[in-house]
């Protein structure tokens, strides 16, 4: 069994931590121990966190206690002193907490072990003291298909991640960790764009591999799981459509039906460059072709205003995809395309 899973078939978080750089993003089936396992390990190791949310309301959820993600830990280590929830305006202190049999209620004892924060409300944290505070547990960091977007939330995590890092390396100290935790919904992700990760990602599934580094950001395929293997058999699964399953314990993102081919430049204009892809049109009419080629006339960089610009200037694209009469040197071209695009 790999050194990622425990004996018992579960995600080893003691093994995981010595491989996070700074970012560490883990991408895996359901319930197999990602935040439970690593809620343990920062909690025996003394480690104050933030817990990351994307959305207001996924945190606001959290705060009832049906909705506690320290429930299961709660549970699961029978411990006299669980972890609870309290609300504190658009955040949550989350403390261990003592039973008052006089007023009947759990009550809190001592400072929170983690502070919940929402990345689409971050404004609201501006100038707060994490000084405390060691690591960030970003919980499904990767939206599902039906959720809210978060304008240019790659930057907006950058800036959160600034928030609480401060000038820790500065002054001698270790930065913050961060863990980002999530499941395989969608390939084409502010992260793994940002980070300029798919390629990897893409050959890693292929490729059967679990581990990959790109200066400070660790990628972690929870290929293989044990646990998944044990739960392909219970009820859900057995009545679950195919594509459900993959997701679910196979790490498959979603995909769609691609037009991959390869194109002689020769044979194209440049239209314009965004990121890392350039958009290229046959000469003399035809099809449109996307390749990691940029050029620096009609140049957008992939965030903010600029982004914004090329969206409108070339709305048509849009249209153009959808009738079928652009081709992609890669995959992970066509997903940046429609990141680009804001075609989900």
């Amino acid at each position: 069994m790999s050194k990622i899973y425990d004996k018992h078939g579960w995600v080893d978080w003691g093994f995981l931590s010595t491989k996070n750089q700074a970012f560490m993003m883990v991408i895996g089936a359901r319930g197999i121990g990602k935040t439970y396992g690593l809620i343990d390990y920062l909690l025996t190791h003394d480690i104050k966190f933030i817990y990351l949310r994307r959305l207001q309301t996924q945190l606001d959820a959290c705060a009832a206690q049906d909705g506690n993600p320290f429930q299961a830990w709660n549970v699961g280590t029978k411990t006299e002193t669980p972890v609870r929830p309290f609300k504190q305006g658009k955040q949550i202190a989350f403390h261990y907490t003592q039973y008052d049999g006089d007023r009947k209620t759990y009550v809190p004892t001592g400072e929170p072990v983690a502070y919940g924060i929402a990345l689409s409300t971050m404004a609201t944290i501006r100038g707060t003291d994490f000084s405390g505070y060691d690591a960030i547990l970003f919980d499904e960091f990767i939206a599902m298909d039906n959720e809210r977007p978060i304008k240019n939330e790659f930057q907006a995590f950058l800036n959160f991640y600034e928030t609480v890092n401060r000038n820790r390396e500065i002054q001698g100290k270790q930065p913050v960790k961060c863990y980002m935790l999530g499941n395989a919904n969608r390939l084409s992700n502010p992260y793994l764009i940002g980070w300029k990760m798919m390629g990897p990602a893409l050959r890693m599934i292929r490729g059967d591999q679990m581990i990959t580094y790109s200066k400070n950001v660790t990628l972690v395929m929870l290929l293989r799981s044990p646990i998944s293997d044990k739960k392909r058999h219970t009820v859900l699964y057995t009545a679950a459509n195919a594509e459900y399953e993959k997701m679910a314990l196979d790490n498959a993102f979603r995909t769609d039906e691609t037009k991959i081919k390869q194109r002689r430049l020769t044979d194209y204009e440049h239209v314009c460059s965004v990121g890392e892809i350039g958009i290229y049109h046959r000469r003399g009419g035809g099809d449109y072709y996307v390749c990691r080629k940029i050029q620096q006339s009609d140049y957008y960089e992939p965030y903010g205003i600029y982004l914004t610009v090329f969206r409108r200037s070339y709305i048509m694209l849009r249209e153009i995809y959808f009738v079928g009469k652009i081709v992609f040197e890669s995959y992970e071209c066509e997903m940046i395309f429609r990141e680009m695009l804001g075609i989900a």
